[in-house]
């Protein structure tokens, strides 16, 4: 009889227990790698962030349970795309910290290429397209360095269409020129729509509807994501206001609008009421006009504050990380000291050296902070011109701009008398930017007689005594 040695009998037990637990966890990973893929096209391609972020989180859970560091660390990245596409910035700007601190200890150069894809999304959307270049450029480095040339190559078409973009808000258009030219190779529907837009500005009514056909036949053939489709019905719906045919543009716009709201794309919301409300004007619908004027303005103020929440973020991390830098060189500067007394001559003039660049420094940054005041100053004196500029054309978004530039007063006059309307308002910005009665005639089209008769029915609203002067009571306001 044949006795096997207890011990040999416990290894074999145990090696073929950790292949099967190596073989499960190695499944389990590709599993993961899959649900990420097709979870990533139900985000993307339907349009549903929503969805999006409750998926994704249910994949950091089952990557942390493995410790499947990559699939954890693509899933934050993933997740703060999600809330991008939802407008929730600062839910997705805390998904992103986590991912870099992540990234610290692990070497992928498709998740950093991503991470820092992601970010430079976050800064162009808050409104630093420097910044945002400068990390669309650090993405663009390590995806050079991606070794799946088919990911390596989706990565970069990603950059330089988010890249054009920001060189479009900067104006310069010579970059843009030269990144469209690299869209090229992979178009995607928004670089044509940008394209039909610029067209559309300079009245080539002709070739802006060529290029919003040209993005409508792409996201057929691709089976493009939503955002992408509302993007296609918004373009009509300007084409359209621009031919003045108002009916067709409103049947575009509408479905648009319907796309927006479904899929939480408040940024498209906003747009699509701003196009309708025109729409209407167009037609001369004035109560349409104004209900979606007031749609839109109450999701602009909307979004406006949730971006003023968030917009300090990146800035903040800035000043973090220079504080963490400056405590590192302090530190180090502490143990260089024992090399001090051997060194005194060499240190002094070192520390000669550095102070003198850290003052011209300083120059360069006050400089350039005078520039930034000079620029803000040369912005606001450009925003109030604009406001008399639509104030001279009866333009219906004069009170919207008005609002924007005077938001105290104009507030503050809706705080103590609400009773005003919109109209009212419409008047009074007027009297506040010293236009006169015959002028404000001229303007809104109407006679003098009647100026003064809203002038007196306005008076009574605000229980103004009959000696005070009501221009100079508006103007001093």
């Amino acid at each position: 009889m044949t006795f096997i040695n207890p011990f040999k009998k416990l290894f074999c037990i145990f090696f073929v227990l950790h292949i099967f637990s190596i073989e499960a966890q190695r499944i389990t990973v590709t599993e993961i790698d899959i649900l990420q893929k097709n979870k990533n096209k139900i985000q993307w391609n339907m349009g549903n962030y929503e969805k999006g972020v409750i998926l994704q989180k249910d994949i950091i859970i089952k990557s942390k349970k493995i410790r499947y560091k990559k699939g954890e660390i693509r899933g934050y990245l993933e997740l703060s795309k999600s809330y991008f596409g939802i407008n929730m910035l600062k839910q997705g700007f805390f998904f992103l910290e986590i991912a870099e601190k992540q990234l610290k200890d692990y070497n992928d150069n498709s998740l950093k290429s991503l991470f820092y894809f992601i970010y430079g999304m976050y800064n162009h959307k808050l409104g630093g397209y420097q910044q945002s270049i400068i990390n669309f450029n650090k993405s663009l480095d390590f995806a050079y360095r991606i070794e799946d040339k088919k990911l390596a190559e989706k990565y970069k078409q990603n950059v330089y269409d988010w890249k054009r973009s920001s060189f479009l808000f900067l104006n310069q258009m010579d970059s843009v020129y030269s990144y469209e030219k690299k869209c090229m190779a992979s178009p995607k529907p928004k670089l044509f729509l940008t394209i039909a837009d610029r067209n559309l500005k300079k009245g080539r009514i002709d070739s802006a509807e060529y290029y919003i056909n040209k993005a409508n036949n792409l996201i057929k053939s691709l089976n493009a994501p939503m955002e992408g489709k509302c993007n296609v019905l918004m373009a009509y719906g300007k084409l359209y206001i621009a031919k003045k045919e108002y009916g067709k543009s409103l049947q575009y716009l509408f479905k648009a609008l319907t796309i927006a709201k479904k899929m939480s794309f408040k940024t498209r919301e906003r747009e699509s009421y701003k196009l309708i409300y025109e729409a209407y004007g167009g037609e001369k619908n004035i109560e349409k006009e104004n209900e979606y004027l007031l749609k839109y303005s109450s999701l602009n103020d909307s979004l406006n504050q949730a971006e003023k929440k968030v917009i300090n973020l990146p800035i903040e991390k800035f000043f973090k990380e220079e504080k963490k830098n400056t405590e590192e060189r302090k530190k180090n500067l502490y143990y260089f000291t024992a090399f001090i007394i051997i060194f005194s001559l060499f240190i002094v003039f070192i520390l000669k050296r550095i102070s003198k660049n850290k003052k011209e420094k300083t120059k360069i940054v006050l400089n350039e902070k005078e520039q930034e005041l000079d620029f803000l100053k040369k912005k606001v004196d450009e925003n109030r011109e604009h406001v008399l500029f639509l104030a001279t054309k009866n333009d219906p978004t004069f009170i919207i701009k008005f609002k924007e530039v005077y938001s105290d007063f104009y507030e503050e006059m809706l705080s103590e008398y609400p009773q005003l309307n919109i109209n009212d308002m419409k008047f009074i910005a007027l009297i506040k930017l010293f236009f006169s009665n015959k002028e404000i005639a001229t303007y809104t089209n109407v006679s003098i007689r009647t100026v003064e008769s809203k002038k007196y029915r306005i008076r009574k609203k605000l229980n103004l005594d009959a000696n005070i002067d009501f221009n100079e009571w508006i103007i001093n306001k």
